[in-house]
């Protein structure tokens, strides 16, 4: 489940009971062999078919993980992070993350078990982390929480964005399956129209890690060494500025009505 926890906004660096301890730098280790060195050469364009295909309205599969057991840890989570305990979200950001392995299950099974999770500079504490949906390689939409329930996906925007993971280990992995893209399309674009929200307001996990001078709305009161961004050890490349490229591409040509 090492994997999994890669793709995650809050830095999980070990599992409880008979798991192994991870450090920071094991993460940040484990991380980097997923960034190549040299980056490929990818399609410059989203594929051509889609500018043919219906705009679907997705479906949403339940798969819903025990959010509300976790409500007094979320309480306490959002505390520490945007000093405003509430749980419930009024989403004004769509963050998208692909999940660095490539099976649902394990994600699902790794967001359900928990993990010690960075605590800025106070050390670690034992969290869930969470994503509103995970999109599967061949397409299917699978809901894990509700729309209205702040998630731990991306921290710096957890406390306004609809976080969005896609089961990919790579960019390249992600836009070689043109099904999984544009059922992902598809959700952004309902999303927005179903939130009123710009595309803008559409931003990559990459961007949130780069903090407050890409995207504004970027908090983390936890943090007073590294209040505006991530630290830069703890750099993220989902899903990609090429996969960005496309997404926002289409929404200009197909913006949602």
């Amino acid at each position: 489940m090492r994997m999994a926890a890669l793709a995650c906004a809050v830095l999980c660096v070990g599992l409880a009971g008979a798991q192994p301890v991870y450090t920071n730098s094991d993460v940040s280790s484990m991380k980097a062999r997923y960034v190549p060195r040299v980056a490929p050469k990818l399609p410059a364009r989203y594929p051509s078919e889609f500018d043919s295909r219906p705009r679907e309205k997705p479906k949403y599969v339940p798969w819903m993980l025990p959010y509300q057991e976790w409500t007094e840890e979320y309480r306490a989570y959002f505390q520490r992070h945007a000093h405003d305990p509430k749980v419930e979200l009024q989403p004004t950001l769509i963050c998208m993350h692909y999940t660095v392995t490539d099976d649902a299950q394990a994600v699902w099974n790794g967001f359900h078990r928990g993990c010690y999770m960075s605590n800025g500079n106070k050390g670690s504490i034992f969290g869930h982390v969470s994503t509103h949906l995970i999109i599967d390689k061949d397409g299917t939409v699978y809901q894990l929480l509700p729309f209205n329930r702040r998630c731990t996906g991306a921290y710096g925007v957890n406390h306004k964005a609809i976080s969005i993971e896609m089961i990919a280990t790579t960019e390249p992995d992600l836009l070689s399956r043109a099904q999984q893209v544009w059922s992902s399309f598809c959700v952004v674009r309902d999303l927005m129209k179903r939130y009123n929200i710009g595309p803008q307001s559409v931003i990559a996990h990459y961007e949130v890690s780069q903090g407050v001078s890409v995207v504004p709305d970027y908090l983390d009161y936890n943090d007073p060494d590294c209040p505006d961004r991530y630290p830069a050890k703890y750099f993220r490349s989902d899903p990609g500025p090429t996969y960005m490229s496309w997404l926002r591409s289409y929404l200009q040509k197909f913006p949602p009505q």
